[in-house]
């Protein structure tokens, strides 16, 4: 797979592209089955295969009510990966794409500068200059310069439309379950192991600290989860939060990791957080001695939880 952030640097021309576009935030059954119409795309007419996506994404860089990021975009291009894609299209959304008129994107960026031959994109697709261009208007520029266009609905099995948004809301109801279903895997948070305080490897409880930068977590409290490492993968238990025990101020938010029966060093590395429970919600405690008893009951807890858990 070959990431390209900027289209200039595309020169391939010996064949034409089959690509779907979107956020693919999350990577559920929904976009599965875009690529897979991509995908089928590009095999019937000996096509290149490729997934166009922006980052920051649309609502993020416009600043308002920015939803809850369930993938990063290390997680989206490891799942492209994962689908044998040929190229992955990364385009910065700043103000000149923001302001691009929906029939430039298609003659101009499609057409001229991609060579695109197919173009999927999900059932709610919209582009253009504020958004205003939806389904209809991109098969008709697209039918203009030869370009194929098709949308796909992604459905779960009781029919119900799978969306991000609607997973958000899943998993901000710790209804991992359905969230499971509605993802074709378990969530998960993924990220690099950073130095934190050591506040909790003195109390007697150590964890792998992950920022989660940019992204708005949906989740916050004390979770039962598994974790994978370069070491293996190993029970444990989560917080999300604002450690208001330790801290009186608002800081930003982040995820602690304390991992069972686990004593090497990860800090550079990544880990993968799969949450299985939710146990509680984050409180603050008048004191250490407090927060320490309560660790302790949530430990018990989740080891229960987690008895017969298999990923």
């Amino acid at each position: 797979m070959r990431l390209y952030r900027y289209l200039s640097d595309f020169k391939i021309k010996d064949k034409q592209v089959a690509l779907a576009i979107g956020n693919f935030d999350g990577f559920h059954q929904g976009h599965r089955a875009v690529i897979e119409a991509m995908h089928k795309k590009a095999r019937e007419q000996n096509l290149y295969s490729a997934v166009m996506i922006f980052e920051p994404q649309p609502l993020e860089f416009f600043g308002k009510a920015v939803p809850a990021r369930l993938y990063s975009l290390r997680d989206k291009l490891r799942a492209f990966a994962s689908c044998n894609v040929d190229f992955v299209f990364c385009i910065k959304f700043d103000r000149s794409v923001a302001e691009l008129d929906a029939k430039s994107f298609v003659k101009v960026i499609l057409h001229k500068k991609m060579n695109v031959k197919s173009v999927t994109v999900g059932s709610l697709f919209t582009f253009g200059c504020g958004g205003v261009a939806g389904l209809q208007e991109l098969k008709s520029y697209c039918s203009e310069v030869g370009i194929e266009a098709d949308a796909i609905l992604g459905v779960a099995s009781d029919n119900t439309r799978i969306s991000s948004t609607m997973i958000r809301a899943l998993i901000a109801q710790s209804d991992f379950a359905t969230a499971k279903e509605m993802l074709g895997r378990h969530y998960a948070i993924s990220g690099r192991v950073v130095h934190g305080n050591a506040i909790g490897r003195t109390i007697g409880f150590p964890t792998a600290n992950v920022n989660l930068n940019r992204q708005v977590c949906p989740l916050k409290g004390v979770f039962a989860v598994m974790v994978k490492t370069v070491y293996g993968q190993y029970k444990g238990m989560a917080n999300i939060g604002l450690r208001p025990t330790i801290y009186e101020h608002k800081i930003k938010s982040i995820l602690e990791v304390n991992i069972f029966d686990f004593d090497k060093d990860l800090y550079g590395t990544h880990i993968e957080v799969i949450f299985i429970k939710k146990v509680r919600d984050e409180q603050k405690f008048p004191d250490l001695t407090s927060l320490m008893a309560q660790i302790k009951a949530d430990q018990r807890s989740v080891s229960y939880m987690l008895e017969n858990c298999k990923l």
